[in-house]
């Protein structure tokens, strides 16, 4: 069954948005498509770099043109950034696309997943109060997905089915 509008999974860093996505995509039978990876091929460069080079702020510029590129083709399934989601205009966008989907994962097996959080600029692993300060506040965003699937445990097959139930899909 194809979905006639597109699915955004939203979620903390490590919470398998792109692994359970390109599953979804698959049995779906839609293109699967990477906010991150979109934002580095149009940048040519690395989400790092351009955290170096530009700032944050930069980089949510870039990544709100990434999603809103998804706008004239036809259902995908997207994992989205981790701090996509905090932003209005990006929600509004989701909203008026498609269904977001909330992969919730608790802290400890996102830092267990993440490890070190090479490529994660805003990943302050080293710093257990910051990082669940971060993690608190873009749950607070998350909450206001469509729906809410938790992601732990199981593996990404596993959680790719309850996305598709959760959406009505199975």
């Amino acid at each position: 069954m194809t979905p006639a509008v597109s699915l955004f999974l939203v979620g903390f860093m490590g919470a398998g948005k792109t692994v359970v996505g390109r599953i979804v995509a698959e049995r779906e039978s839609v293109p699967f498509v990477d906010t991150d990876a979109l934002v580095e091929e149009r940048a040519g460069t690395s989400i790092e770099q351009i955290f170096r080079d530009h700032g944050e702020g930069r980089f949510r510029e870039f990544e709100s043109l990434a999603l809103e590129s998804l706008a004239g083709g036809g259902p995908v399934v997207a994992a989205t950034g981790g701090g996509l989601f905090l932003g209005v205009a990006p929600r509004r966008f989701i909203r008026s696309r498609g269904v977001s989907v909330w992969l919730d994962v608790p802290l400890e097996e996102c830092r267990r997943r993440v490890g070190r959080g090479a490529g994660r600029p805003v990943w302050v692993g080293d710093d257990p109060v910051a990082l669940r300060a971060l993690y608190e506040r873009r749950r607070a965003a998350y909450a206001l997905a469509d729906r809410r699937v938790p992601a732990w445990p199981g593996d990404p097959a596993e959680v790719a089915s309850r996305v598709l139930v959760a959406i009505g899909h199975c």
